[in-house]
C-alpha cells in the first residue's frame, strides 16, 4: 500500500518516543523533599549516581549481578554524546559500579564506537544508516551475564533509489563481562516503508524470558499496529556480522500484520514475560495501549507459535491501559499476575470537571489463563501519571508475598514526583502504600522525573533484602535505595492478678509502714527477622493506667519508685530468646481517688535503640511497619456483683428534644435530653450511641445545666454512620441514673423530607441483657418565610404648574414630558427560609382616555429580577387602575435567601399635557404592586405561600398663584395716571353736585368777636 493510501497520512506521523520526551517536558520543576512515610527502604543513606547534563541519564536503569562477587548498576542516557566520530546525542549506557565508593566514577559502555556506516550508490557512498539522536539507552535490560540496550529511533537509509531515513531502531547485546557485542535490528529489511516495518521503532520496550531469550517491542510497525519480535541471544551473538547489515536470524518469531482496523494500536509498547498456560513454558505479555478503540488491552501471546491467547482490556477510551505492564506473583500462590497501567485515567466524580490521575489493574490469576475481576488502584493526584512506571520488587519487608513500586514522576507539591510502594498480601496489593519516596532533585530545564523509571527484584548489597533504582532523567541522576531489614517484635504485657481487690493489701510501700493492694506486671519480647542482628536491643516505655487523661490521677504506681511510668531497655540475643522485666505495681489509696469502676490500662510502646548499632552498619533495621508497637493489657477493681459474681444489668433509656420542629434555614440549635438509667447490676463498658442523622452536626454536651451529668462523648464514624458516644461508667453500677443533654446543629433541611430521627440505645460489655430498650425521636422539618413588600414614591407629590416651563405638544427630550415620578418597590424575605419562585407584579396607571398620565422610561432591577410588560388594557380589573389604561409588569423573582430582597424601580414622568388640560382638578395617580410566592426549593412544600400587595401613590395639586412677580414700569405708571383721573373726574362732579358748599352761621355775633380783637391789639 502506498503513502498516500487510506490507511493514514503516515508521512507527518513523528516517532512514538516523541510524545514521551514532551509530556515530560511540559512539566515544571521538581524540588528536594524528604520521604513523607518510612518502612524499610532506607531514605537517608542513598546511593546517587549522576551524569552529563542533558543527557537524560536515568531514562533507563537496571541492575547488573552477573554473579555472587559482582553488581553494578546500568543506566541509559538517550541524549548522551559517545566518542563515535560524527554522532551527535546518539546515546549511551553507563557502567555505575557497586559499591559507589570514594571518587568511582560511571562510565559508558562502548556497545558501538563506530561512525555512520556508508555504501555506494550510483558511484557515490551514501550514509546507510543515521546514529545521531537515535536514543541508544531508552531501554535497557540485565539477565544474568546478558545486558542489552536500545535505540528505537535509529534510523537507516532502505535499498530504494531515492534516499529515505525509516525508524526501525536497533538494539546491541553485550555478554561476557561486556567483552563481546552483537547487533539486533530486526525491522532493518527489505519490508519499508510504514505499512511494512519501516516505522517499527524496535527496542522501544524490552525484556528476557527466564531461559534468557529476548522479548523486544517495535509498536511502530504496519502502519502503527506494531509487533513483538522474540530471538535468542546465543543466535544474536553467533549470526551477527558487522558487514551484513540485511543479515536474517533463523531462530527469530515475529508478530504478524493485521487488518487494517488494528492501525494505531501499538502493539508492543511494553513488553513482559510470564506463565499462564501451566506448562511451564513462558508466555510473552504485550501492552496495546491505542487499541481496541482506544480504550487500549494487554495481550498474551504464545511463545512459540507468536498467536494472541488472551485480552485484557482497559475500560476508559484514551486512558493509555497498557502504557506499562509488569508480571510477578504478587500473592505468592505459584501462579504468574498482571499489572496493567492506565496513566491517562480520568476520574469522572464529578463529569464536568474530570481529573487525570492514573490508574493500575492487578489481575490475579487463579488457574491456567483465568484471572479474577482486576483490583484497581487509583492515584490521587492531577496529572501525577500515576502507573507511568511500575517494579516487580520481590518481598521486599520478608513477609512471604511480593511488593511492587508505582512510579507517579509529576506528582507532590511543585510535581516533584514521587515512588508509591505497596505491599502483596493473599488478597493481592494493600490499597494504602507503606511507604512514598517523594523527588529529590531540582531541575532547571525539564522535569526531574523522579519515578519515570524504576527497576528493583536485585539484591546488591547482599543484605537479603531487594533493592530498588530510581531514576531522574531530567536531572541526570539515579538513585538506588536499599532496603532494610524488617524486625518483627513480639511483645506481651502480663498481670496477676487481674482483679484486684482493694481490700486485699499485701504489698508494703518502700520506706512507710503503709500496706496497698497490688499485682505483678510482666513484661516480655522476643524479635524476628531475615538476616537481623544478633542482638536486638529495645527500649520499652510502660505507661500505668494510661487512659486516664494528662495531669488526671493515676490510680496505679511502680511500688520501687512511686511513679506510672518507666523506660527500660530489653535485650534480646538471638531470634529464639524471650527476654522479661518483672514489677510490682500497687494501688493508691481509696481516698485518693474515686473511679473504681473503669479498667487500669498499662500500655507497652517499645522501639528499636539504634544507638547500640554497629558504627559500620550503613543501612540499620527497621521495625515491621504492618506490627503495632504499643501492647496494652487492662486491670480491674474488683466491685460486687452479687454471689454469682455475674452483673446483669437492666437498663432503661428515655429522650426527648427541647423542641419538635425545626424550620428550615432558621439556626435550628437543638438539644436532646437523655435519661439514662441501670436498675439492674452493673453495666461494664456501658455507652450510650447516638445515631446523628445527615442533616444534623453534633456541637456538644450541656454543660450549663445542673441538673444535667457532664458525661465524656465523643463523636465517631463507623462506616457510613455517624454517632454520639457517651461513656456511663465501667461499671454503670446499680442504680446509676443520668440525665444529660447533647446539643446539635440541624443546617443541612434543604433536601429533607418532612422529618429527621435520632436513634438513641445504651450498650454494654455484659453477656446477659446488655443493651437498653431503642428509642427514636422523630423531629418534623417545616419550612417558614415571612415576606413583605414595601414602595416609596419620589417625590410624593407634583405641583402644578410649573414656574417658567410649559409641557410641550409633541416632547422630544425626556425633559419636555414633565416632572420625574419614580416608584421603588422591595420584596424583602425576613426568612428564615428561602423562597425560590416567586411572581412580582405591578399595575402601573399609564393612560386614561387615550391620554397620557404616568409615561414610562425606565425599569430598573437589583437582585434576582427578570421583568416584562404587559401592554394589555388592565386584564385583572385592578383596583387604582379602573378606568384608567394600565401598564402590566410582570417579573419573575428567583431565589432569595432569608434577609435577602429584590428591588425594582420604575422611572417615568408625570405627562403634564394631560394634567394642564384640567386646571384645578386635584389627582391621586396609584400603581398596584402584588407578589404570590410559587414555589420554595424544598422537597415538601408549607401548606400556604406567602402572598401580599400595596399600593403606592403620587398626588397631583395645583399652586395658588403668586403675585409677588416683578411688573413693568410703564404698568405702575399708567395706573398711577389712570388713578388721577379717575380722582379729578370724581372730584369734579361732586363739586358740581354742591358737594364742597358749607352752610355759615348767622351774622349777629360778629360784633362781639370783632370788639375782642379790637380789644387785644394794644396789647400787641
Amino acid at each position: 500500500m502506498s503513502p498516500g493510501a487510506s490507511r493514514g497520512p503516515w508521512g507527518s506521523r513523528t516517532p512514538l518516543i516523541a510524545p514521551l520526551c514532551c509530556a515530560a517536558a511540559a512539566l515544571g520543576m521538581m524540588m528536594w523533599s524528604p520521604a513523607s512515610q518510612a518502612f524499610n527502604l532506607d531514605v537517608e543513606k542513598l546511593t546517587v549516581y549522576s551524569g552529563p547534563e542533558g543527557s537524560y541519564f536515568g531514562y533507563a536503569v537496571d541492575f547488573h549481578i552477573p554473579d555472587t562477587r559482582t553488581a553494578s548498576v546500568l543506566v541509559g542516557a538517550p541524549k548522551a554524546n559517545t566518542s563515535q566520530p560524527d554522532i551527535v546525542e546518539g546515546g549511551a549506557v553507563y557502567y555505575c559500579p557497586w559499591p559507589a565508593e570514594g571518587s568511582a566514577q560511571c562510565r559508558q559502555i562502548p556497545f558501538d564506537t563506530t561512525n555512520n556506516r556508508k555504501i555506494r550508490v550510483n558511484g557515490t557512498k551514501e550514509h546507510i544508516e543515521f546514529k545521531s539522536n537515535q536514543w541508544f539507552g531508552a531501554t535497557v535490560k540485565a539477565h544474568k551475564g546478558k545486558v542489552v540496550a536500545c535505540a528505537p529511533l535509529y534510523h537507516w537509509r532502505t535499498l530504494k533509489p531515492t534516499p529515505e531515513k525509516d525508524p526501525v531502531g536497533t538494539c546491541y547485546v553485550a555478554i561476557q563481562n561486556f567483552s563481546a557485542y552483537a547487533e539486533f535490528s530486526p525491522c532493518r529489511n527489505s519490508n519499508a516503508d510504514p505499512e511494512g516495518q519501516g516505522y517499527c521503532q524496535a527496542g522501544f520496550s524490552l525484556d528476557f524470558y527466564k531461559n534468557g531469550d529476548l522479548i523486544v517491542g517495535g509498536p511502530g510497525s504496519f502502519y502503527w499496529q506494531g509487533q513483538v519480535i522474540t530471538a535468542s541471544v546465543a543466535d544474536i551473538i553467533a549470526n551477527y556480522s558487522f558487514k551484513d547489515i540485511l543479515r536474517k536470524l533463523a531462530g527469530e518469531k515475529q508478530t504478524e500484520v493485521a487488518p487494517a482496523s488494528y492501525d494505531d494500536s501499538y502493539l508492543g509498547y511494553s513488553v513482559a514475560a510470564g506463565e499462564f498456560t501451566g506448562d511451564s513454558q513462558q508466555e510473552l505479555v504485550a501492552g496495546v495501549p491505542r487499541g481496541a478503540q482506544n480504550f487500549g488491552y494487554v495481550s498474551i501471546i504464545n511463545s512459540t507459535d507468536m498467536t494472541f491467547i488472551q485480552n485484557f482490556t482497559g475500560e476508559q477510551m484514551a486512558s493509555y491501559f497498557g502504557y506499562t505492564i509488569v508480571v510477578s506473583d504478587v500473592n505468592s500462590d505459584g501462579l504468574d499476575d498482571v499489572l496493567v497501567g492506565a496513566p491517562l485515567f480520568m476520574e469522572r466524580e464529578f463529569e464536568s470537571n474530570p481529573r487525570e490521575v492514573g490508574q493500575i489493574y492487578l489481575y490475579l490469576q487463579v488457574s491456567s489463563l483465568l484471572f479474577r475481576d482486576p483490583q484497581i488502584l487509583t492515584g490521587t493526584e492531577t496529572f501525577g501519571r500515576f502507573g507511568s512506571a511500575m517494579a516487580h520488587l520481590g518481598d521486599l519487608n520478608q513477609d512471604g508475598y511480593n511488593d511492587i513500586a508505582i512510579g507517579v514522576p509529576f506528582a507532590g507539591k511543585d510535581q516533584r514526583g514521587k515512588v508509591l510502594i505497596y505491599n502483596g498480601n493473599k488478597d493481592g496489593l494493600n490499597t494504602k502504600p507503606s511507604q512514598v519516596l517523594q523527588g529529590v532533585w531540582a531541575s532547571h530545564a525539564v522535569p526531574s522525573g523522579f519515578g519515570f523509571t524504576l527497576r528493583g527484584d536485585s539484591d546488591i548489597d547482599k543484605n537479603d533484602y531487594p533493592d530498588l533504582i530510581v531514576g531522574a532523567f531530567g536531572t541526570g541522576k539515579v538513585a538506588v535505595y536499599r532496603a532494610r531489614p524488617v524486625v518483627t517484635v513480639d511483645a506481651q504485657l502480663l498481670l496477676h492478678p487481674m482483679i484486684v481487690n482493694l481490700e486485699n493489701k499485701t504489698c508494703q510501700i518502700p520506706d512507710s509502714v503503709t500496706f496497698a493492694a497490688c499485682f505483678s506486671l510482666r513484661v516480655c519480647a522476643s524479635v524476628a527477622g531475615q538476616s537481623i542482628s544478633n542482638t536486638i536491643v529495645l527500649m520499652a516505655e510502660v505507661q500505668l493506667d494510661s487512659l486516664k487523661q494528662k495531669g488526671a490521677i493515676k490510680r496505679t504506681l511502680f511500688l520501687d519508685n512511686h511513679q506510672a511510668h518507666r523506660v527500660f531497655p530489653l535485650v534480646i540475643k538471638g531470634q529464639k530468646s524471650h527476654q522479661c522485666r518483672d514489677f510490682i505495681v500497687y494501688l493508691r489509696d481509696e481516698t485518693e481517688f474515686r473511679d473504681k469502676l473503669s479498667p487500669i490500662n498499662i500500655s507497652l510502646n517499645y522501639s528499636l535503640d539504634e544507638s547500640t548499632f554497629k558504627e559500620g552498619l550503613e543501612v540499620k533495621p527497621i521495625l515491621n511497619y504492618y506490627r503495632e508497637n504499643v501492647v496494652s493489657e487492662q486491670a480491674h477493681i474488683l466491685v460486687d456483683c452479687g454471689e454469682d459474681n455475674l452483673c446483669v444489668p437492666d437498663l432503661k433509656l428515655s429522650a426527648r428534644p427541647d423542641k419538635h420542629q425545626v424550620i428550615i434555614g432558621d439556626e435550628n440549635h437543638l438539644m436532646l435530653i437523655i435519661n439514662a438509667r441501670n436498675e439492674g447490676e452493673g453495666a461494664y463498658e456501658a455507652e450510650l450511641f447516638v445515631m446523628i442523622p445527615e442533616e444534623a452536626d453534633y456541637v456538644g454536651i450541656e454543660r450549663n445545666n445542673k441538673g444535667f451529668r457532664p458525661l465524656s462523648c465523643e463523636y465517631k464514624m463507623e462506616n457510613v454512620t455517624r454517632m454520639v458516644v457517651c461513656d456511663l461508667g465501667n461499671p454503670m453500677v446499680s442504680g446509676t441514673n443520668y440525665s444529660l443533654g447533647l446539643r446539635f446543629a440541624v443546617p443541612r433541611l434543604e433536601k429533607t423530607n418532612m422529618s429527621i430521627n435520632f436513634d438513641l440505645q445504651i450498650r454494654s460489655s455484659n453477656k446477659d441483657n446488655p443493651d437498653s430498650n431503642f428509642v427514636s425521636l422523630q423531629i418534623n422539618i417545616t419550612a417558614v418565610a415571612q415576606v413583605e413588600i414595601r414602595g416609596v414614591s419620589h417625590p410624593p407629590q407634583i405641583v402644578l404648574p410649573i414656574h417658567n416651563w410649559e409641557p410641550e405638544e409633541e416632547p422630544h427630550k425626556e425633559e419636555e414630558v414633565g416632572p420625574l415620578v419614580e416608584h421603588i418597590y422591595e420584596l424583602h424575605n425576613i426568612g428564615p427560609s428561602t423562597i425560590s419562585d416567586t411572581i412580582l407584579e405591578v399595575g402601573w396607571p399609564f393612560s386614561a382616555r387615550d391620554e397620557f398620565l404616568l409615561y414610562i422610561f425606565h425599569i430598573q432591577t437589583l437582585g434576582p429580577l427578570q421583568c416584562q410588560t404587559n401592554p394589555n388594557i388592565n386584564p385583572q380589573d385592578i383596583k387604582n387602575c379602573t378606568n384608567i389604561e394600565c401598564l402590566q409588569i410582570s417579573c419573575a423573582v428567583g431565589r432569595l435567601e432569608g434577609g435577602e430582597s429584590a428591588v425594582l424601580k420604575v422611572r417615568s414622568r408625570l405627562w403634564a399635557h394631560t394634567f394642564l388640560q384640567r386646571k384645578n382638578d386635584p389627582y391621586a395617580l396609584a400603581s398596584l404592586v402584588s407578589f404570590e410566592v410559587k414555589k420554595m426549593p424544598y422537597k415538601d412544600q408549607p401548606a400556604k405561600l406567602p402572598e401580599g400587595s400595596i399600593a403606592i401613590k403620587t398626588s397631583v395639586i395645583w399652586a395658588t398663584p403668586n403675585v409677588s412677580f416683578s411688573i413693568p414700569l410703564w404698568v405702575i405708571i399708567l395706573a398711577i395716571l389712570l388713578g388721577l383721573l379717575v380722582l379729578a373726574i370724581l372730584t369734579l362732579a361732586l363739586w358740581k353736585c354742591g358737594f364742597f358748599d358749607r352752610a355759615r352761621p348767622p351774622q349777629e355775633d360778629m360784633t362781639d368777636k370783632e370788639q375782642l380783637t379790637n380789644d387785644k391789639t394794644p396789647e400787641a
